[in-house]
């Protein structure tokens, strides 16, 4: 009778401490899966050709979530910030126009940098940018022609789902109102985005730059990469050959043209 006491009360034990054990794998498992894991990692599938030949269609992408810290809500306040939004990081965001969707470019200016094109040749503080490494210029301009910059008519910036090319300056407009060419200055906490593949790439040349806030992290590495073309499941080996195996691991630099 009292071994059978002793091992039910054995018994209690060990049931109070795997349950207790239970728990906190259970809220361990939580909090790194389901509350820290959106502030660190996120996966991403790249869906057109505007990073080309740095990222293609196919590729997908981790972005790093917290390198550029978050807001606490309802405050100014940014913690965990490792560093700024910088030229040449490759990052996903919201864009101004289309709030429902996820875009990825380059960097190309910060806040207070000035930045105009002429021709294939970029300028960021008058400096031309050495980008002859990793972009290209296929076909004609995406949605705009002529150089950048299309300085807009007031001082207001764009609102969501409005296109910038509705502020912009025709180029006499332009003259006779920067005569010596004054290019444009990237707002307070906003970045200036393009694309790799720059004539066939919707970005700040045509709807503006973008809020910090939108910023979603930077872009570090490819962990996986699938062709365009669309085997059928059972052709195991054309799909085998579709795998892009030379890009999986691929590292997503940070090039700004100008060091």
């Amino acid at each position: 009778m009292t071994t059978d006491v002793q091992l039910t009360k054995w018994q209690k034990f060990r049931q109070t401490v795997v349950w207790e054990y239970t728990q906190v794998i259970a809220v361990a498992l939580i909090l790194v899966f389901g509350f820290i894991r959106p502030f660190v990692v996120e996966a991403f599938k790249i869906p057109s050709g505007s990073m080309e030949d740095t990222l293609l269609i196919g590729d997908r992408i981790l972005v790093c979530k917290f390198i550029y810290g978050f807001k606490i809500p309802g405050t100014d306040i940014r913690v965990f910030e490792f560093h700024k939004p910088a030229r040449g990081d490759v990052f996903v965001f919201i864009p101004p126009h289309e709030t429902d969707r996820n875009f990825i470019k380059r960097i190309v200016a910060v806040e207070g940098d000035t930045v105009h094109t002429e021709g294939r040749k970029l300028y960021v503080n008058g400096i031309e940018v050495n980008d002859s490494g990793y972009t290209k210029y296929v076909g004609g301009h995406y949605g705009r022609r002529g150089d950048f910059p299309p300085f807009s008519k007031t001082e207001d910036y764009m609102r969501d789902n409005q296109l910038y090319a509705d502020y912009t300056l025709t180029e006499n407009q332009f003259k006779r109102q920067f005569p010596d060419g004054k290019p444009f200055v990237v707002p307070e906490e906003h970045v200036f985005a393009m694309g790799d593949n720059r004539n066939q790439s919707s970005d700040s040349r045509t709807w503006g730059p973008v809020h910090i806030d939108r910023i979603k992290g930077q872009a570090f590495m490819v962990y996986w990469s699938f062709g365009q073309a669309k085997p059928k499941i059972w052709e195991v080996w054309k799909m085998i050959r579709n795998i892009r195996f030379n890009r999986i691991g691929k590292l997503i630099h940070t090039e700004d043209g100008l060091n």
